[in-house]
């Protein structure tokens, strides 16, 4: 991969970049953080940031998907503590959110022109592969609580699509009303946890 470079010297660049890009991308966001100022933090050459991604794009998307592991990991251990119902399905929404209220880097990509400027940047199929992954995970659990006849008979790439589309409204905070986006998430998560879930699920 890196001609000059041992495997294990490799790995050390390869995750002193996620750990120095994590806390710059956190302080100054995507378009701000620069690759020099990656480089530096790191202590290599621009040239040998190269060797290992294409662009500092690239290197957001690798710690973005690093965290959202992260954070689908505690979302799965979390539903697995409890029997799914419409509170579990509201709670889980709500669990999830918070967790991404609580990662910069996460967060930073629901701000619109970080979300544009990743979709220009990188490969159309970066994307689909990321929500493919999406889907990977979720759709087991929606099969499982569909045998269980807990959810509705609804093609879970629907639902998987449905929830990406509850957190895509952190794109829309401003326009939603900042003072109202709170009781709107709440709302919005008990509206579809009452339309996926089936009556007789409600505690």
């Amino acid at each position: 991969m890196v001609k000059g470079f041992s495997k294990q010297e490799k790995q050390i660049i390869y995750s002193k970049l996620i750990l120095e890009g994590k806390k710059l991308f956190s302080v100054f966001g995507l378009k701000k953080t620069s690759i020099s100022q990656l480089t530096k933090a790191v202590g290599i050459a621009q040239g040998t940031f190269y060797q290992f991604f294409t662009s500092k794009e690239e290197l957001f998307f690798d710690i973005l998907e690093e965290e959202e592991k992260e954070i689908k990991q505690k979302l799965l251990d979390k539903i697995g503590e409890e029997p799914m119902t419409r509170k579990a399905f509201k709670d889980m929404l709500l669990f999830a959110y918070s967790m991404i209220d609580q990662h910069p880097i996460i967060k930073s990509l629901f701000q619109e022109e970080s979300m544009e400027h990743l979709v220009r940047k990188l490969p159309p199929e970066r994307f689909q592969q990321h929500f493919e992954e999406d889907e990977f995970v979720l759709t087991p659990l929606l099969e499982k609580w569909q045998r269980s006849n807990v959810l509705i008979d609804k093609d879970p790439a629907i639902i998987t699509g449905a929830i990406r589309g509850f957190f895509m409204m952190l794109l829309h905070k401003q326009e939603i009303g900042e003072e109202v986006y709170p009781e709107v998430v709440d709302l919005l998560a008990e509206c579809l946890s009452a339309g996926f879930v089936r009556e007789g699920n409600d505690r």
